[in-house]
């Protein structure tokens, strides 16, 4: 006959485990998004990346000369998933839609500003690093073309929290561990940030071709109080779970 002191324990246990296995499926949620283009955003659209919402998308500066493109209706943003810790959005341009052409006389370039907030959907001060990477593009050009995404990050109070600068060449390549095609910030954890993004492509020369084809802005948090209480909380419950069997 079992001893009521290790039915109890028993229960306690299975409480204990059922805890731990529910703080997992909390911290892994996904949430569900999809890509959305940048002319929609400007329209009003937002995107939701795990528990981060990126909303009130703003168009500040689109210009273009020297058969340079920059289509909004082209470049998708995506959200960044998988990662409830660290993530983001992620913008890709098809070849040719946020470019200076392979083929133009003169100087050609892009300037492209826009601006955007992000808060956590608990509205929680989570927040608490922000980075910004390139990850692909292509030149071909003379040595004076480039391509460079600079941000512009504060507060909910508009107060300054920081800036990043990402910069490619015609000598470098995507994923070649180059530290100028990444840049971050830490700061003290926040619930709400102001994102202001500005892309440069700068063609100077004859038939220089500079097209940017992705990167992207992540923004990393502490885990939830709640989350990180329900998962220390299962462990600790699976500890003692085990130690009564040892004991038994």
């Amino acid at each position: 006959m079992m001893r009521p002191g290790m039915r109890r324990g028993s229960a306690l246990g299975r409480l204990l485990g059922l805890g731990f296995v529910s703080a997992l499926a909390l911290s892994a949620s996904p949430s569900v998004a999809g890509a959305t283009s940048l002319a929609d955003l400007f329209g009003g659209a937002s995107i939701v990346a795990e528990d981060k919402v990126f909303s009130n998308w703003t168009l500040l500066v689109h210009q273009t000369s020297g058969g340079a493109t920059a289509d909004l209706t082209a470049i998708d943003v995506s959200p960044i998933l998988g990662d409830p810790l660290n993530p983001g959005v992620a913008y890709s341009a098809p070849l040719g839609s946020l470019a200076t052409p392979f083929g133009h006389l003169g100087p050609s370039h892009v300037s492209l500003t826009f601006s955007y907030v992000v808060n956590t959907v608990s509205q929680q001060p989570l927040i608490k690093d922000n980075s910004l990477e390139l990850i692909d593009f292509v030149f071909d050009s003379g040595p004076a073309a480039f391509i460079q995404v600079t941000e512009t990050v504060t507060d909910a109070a508009g107060g300054p929290v920081g800036d990043k600068l990402v910069i490619a060449t015609p000598n470098d390549f995507p994923g070649s561990g180059n530290p100028n095609h990444f840049d971050e910030i830490v700061f003290p954890t926040q619930w709400l940030l102001h994102v202001v993004t500005r892309i440069e492509i700068q063609g100077p020369g004859d038939n220089d071709g500079a097209h940017l084809l992705a990167f992207e802005q992540r923004f990393s948090q502490v885990p939830e109080p709640g989350t990180a209480m329900l998962v220390a909380f299962g462990v600790g419950g699976l500890a003692t779970l085990r130690r009564r069997r040892s004991i038994g």
